[in-house]
């Protein structure tokens, strides 16, 4: 069906009751949000793929259903982007994140969640945690053993700023109460941030300055923070910054105590630049490790760890909104594809994801035109024997 005819188009300016027309600019404004909904399934990846990614070995198929969060707005007018999602005893913990249709308060801030969440995937049911201590979007999560740790962020305002804060939620502890711990040493959102071994890494990222625009060579960041869990009193230590370009809306999953980083986004003198390159750090050796590049620029997406060996990325946009759902495999240095698109488009920049066993969870997700939604995916992944 083509983009002029798709359905979701087509709207018309109706008379009430009493013949007073409905508010024209209402009616514009969910109008732009309808095509930007459409063109996020029309101009996706998986429909117009460029050679170099048709030409991926392919690892297997994600059988995906599609379910929504309950406690965020419909999009393309609500939704959720830059949550923390994070794994810990079984259980998805989602934290903060970028919510359009606002959370219903008269705050300056109130499109930044200050909202918690915990999915049990045996009922499929989410259950409200206690608020975080302050508003956060564009944050992201660790997970360890018992806690959950939600890093840095940004908060919107007059004006908006960039945060080094850290809150903590022991899960093992009743009442369950958020607790603020060592802060980064640089305020920032954005980030790549795992754990390996008893390492958090935090990566990266883009110290928003009202100055600038909000984002730009000046604001992008290549700071690694590290926090040694052996010896947490020391708080943060920088580390080797990142080599070349500072970056920020890289994917990133560990596997065998390294550090993945992959794509991401940068800025020079000369505008926003995407990227294709791959990284892989060691926090016990602080050494970096060029690997093989992504075959096009994208930012945004979002990764995780499968099977001790993949990093398996999801979301983002680079030439197109991205619905598929790409593999790097760790032990030979190559990237393979995933064939079954994500549902249902290309809503997925700056997506929660996470794992369990051999189930993939993405939540919420940016559109075409700023549309946001509030999407739960949930994906039984299927690798082919050789891939």
């Amino acid at each position: 069906m083509s983009r002029c005819t798709h359905p979701l188009l087509f709207f018309a300016l109706t008379l009430t009751a009493s013949g007073q027309s409905v508010d024209v600019a209402a009616q514009r404004m969910k109008a732009k949000e309808r095509a930007a909904q459409v063109s996020g399934i029309d101009r996706v990846l998986s429909r117009e793929m460029p050679e170099a990614l048709q030409a991926l070995p392919v690892f297997g198929e994600i059988i995906w259903k599609v379910k929504a969060l309950p406690f965020i707005a419909d999009g393309p007018h609500g939704g959720i982007s830059g949550a923390g999602m994070v794994v810990v005893r079984g259980k998805i913990y989602l934290a903060g994140g970028f919510i359009p249709a606002g959370d219903g308060t008269d705050d300056v801030a109130h499109r930044t969640s200050r909202w918690a969440h915990v999915f049990d995937p045996a009922t499929e049911t989410w259950t409200q945690l206690p608020d975080l201590p302050a508003r956060r979007e564009y944050t992201r999560a660790i997970a360890t053993d018992d806690a959950v740790y939600v890093l840095g962020g940004f908060t919107q305002g007059k004006p908006g700023k960039p945060a080094a804060e850290v809150f903590r939620l022991d899960v093992t502890k009743s009442p369950l109460q958020w607790e603020t711990v060592s802060p980064l040493n640089v305020p920032r959102s954005h980030m790549a941030t795992d754990k390996a071994g008893h390492h958090l890494i935090v990566a990266g990222g883009n110290e928003y300055d009202l100055a600038e625009k909000g984002y730009s060579a000046k604001t992008i960041r290549g700071v690694v923070d590290v926090l040694d869990l052996s010896r947490p009193g020391e708080g943060w230590r920088q580390r080797r910054a990142i080599p070349g370009m500072p970056r920020g809306w890289c994917a990133s999953a560990v596997v065998k105590d390294q550090f993945y980083m992959l794509g991401g986004v940068t800025w020079t003198p000369k505008g926003r630049e995407r990227l294709g390159e791959c990284l892989r750090y060691d926090p016990t050796t602080d050494e970096w490790k060029r690997l093989a590049d992504f075959p096009m620029p994208i930012s945004g997406w979002e990764a995780v760890a499968f099977q001790d060996r993949y990093v398996i990325a999801v979301g983002g946009a680079g030439l197109r909104w991205n619905d598929v759902a790409f593999v790097y495999d760790t032990q030979e240095d190559r990237w393979l594809r995933c064939t079954s698109p994500l549902q249902p488009g290309g809503f997925f920049n700056d997506p929660g994801v996470c794992l369990i066993g051999d189930t993939i969870y993405v939540a919420g997700g940016e559109g075409g035109g700023g549309s946001h939604f509030n999407h739960f995916l949930i994906g039984k992944i299927r690798p082919r024997a050789t891939p």
